[in-house]
C-alpha cells in the first residue's frame, strides 16, 4: 500500500520524487521521475534536517513538527514526519506546485499512516 500511495503522490503535477524514509535515514520505498536525483542519498540528510527542526521546535516551545519545507531555486523539498519514526520526503519542480502538492498530501498522509500501523 505504501508504494501505491507514493505512486499516486508521484502522479501529482509538480512532484519529481517522493520517498518513505526510516528514522535512521534508510529509504524504504520511493518513486521518482527521470530528472529527479537518486533518493538513496537523500534519506540521511532528510532525517538530520527533521531532527534539527524538532530540536528548534522544542527550544521554541512550538509543539510537534508537522512539516518542514526547504526552498531551492530548482524547487522546494517537503519533509513530513509520520508515525513510527518514518518521514515522507517530497521533491517538487517549482514553488507553483506547492498548493497542489499540499492538497494531495492531505489525502496521502493519512493513508501512509494507516499503512505504517
Amino acid at each position: 500500500m505504501v508504494q501505491e500511495v507514493l505512486s499516486e503522490l508521484q502522479a501529482t503535477k509538480g512532484v519529481l520524487a517522493s520517498a518513505l524514509v526510516a528514522e535512521d535515514g534508510f529509504v524504504v520505498e520511493s518513486t521518482r521521475t527521470e530528472r529527479a536525483p537518486d533518493l538513496d542519498f537523500l534519506g540521511g540528510a532528510a532525517s538530520t534536517a527533521l531532527a534539527s527542526a524538532r530540536a528548534l521546535s522544542q527550544e521554541l516551545g512550538r509543539g510537534d513538527v508537522e512539516e518542514v519545507m526547504v526552498e531551492y531555486p530548482e524547487g522546494p523539498v517537503l519533509l513530513v514526519p509520520l508515525e513510527g519514526g518514518y518521514l515522507l520526503v517530497v521533491l517538487m519542480d517549482t514553488m507553483q506546485s506547492l498548493g497542489r502538492v499540499r492538497f494531495q498530501l492531505k489525502k496521502s498522509v493519512p493513508r501512509l499512516k494507516e499503512a505504517l500501523r
